[in-house]
């Protein structure tokens, strides 16, 4: 039998000593897998980094398609300025109809016609009405997309900084 107290010199606890030895050994398995998965880190770390770059650059990539004149806000904007030019047009058609109604309507024997064109006239406001309650309806979307495509770029760079700071841990 070795004694340890002697080997590892006087005031050792022997006692303390076998007592952790216990432990490792009754824990042998758990220890092995915990140190299997301490040498599989730094890869894990790396798939990690390398998937929260990507991620992040596919969230800033959605955000700039979102947001600008040549992204999905800055096409519907100018399909709403498209709509008030086009409803600008339409009062100026209803106008003339309207009018055109009224003289139509002084003619004798016109009446109906002249209804048939004040009806027209009343067309075109409603149309006029619709077109423009469109483009507000499209002011709102592009107002919302704006805002998520700001959120997606802001996502983006959080996702890329948390990916730099991953593969830093990886020793990448």
């Amino acid at each position: 039998m070795v004694d340890l107290g002697k080997i590892l010199g006087a005031g050792t606890d022997v006692k303390r000593l076998q007592e952790v030895v216990d432990f490792v050994l009754s824990r042998k398995d758990d220890l092995m897998v915990s140190a299997q998965l301490a040498a599989e880190l730094p890869a894990l770390l790396k798939v990690l980094a390398t998937g929260l770059a990507e991620s992040g650059k596919h969230a800033s990539n959605a955000g700039t398609a979102l947001t600008g004149a040549s992204g999905a806000t800055g096409r519907l904007s100018d399909g709403t300025k498209a709509m008030a030019s086009i409803s600008t047009s339409l009062t100026v058609i209803a106008k003339l109809v309207g009018d055109a109604a009224d003289d139509v309507a002084k003619v004798p024997l016109m009446s109906g016609p002249a209804k048939e064109l004040a009806s027209a006239a009343h067309a075109l406001g409603d149309t006029k009405a619709n077109l423009d309650a469109l483009a507000g309806n499209l002011d709102e979307v592009s107002a919302v997309l704006s805002t998520v495509g700001k959120a997606l770029e802001q996502l983006g760079t959080s996702l890329g900084a948390t990916g730099g700071e991953a593969a830093k841990l990886a020793g990448a």
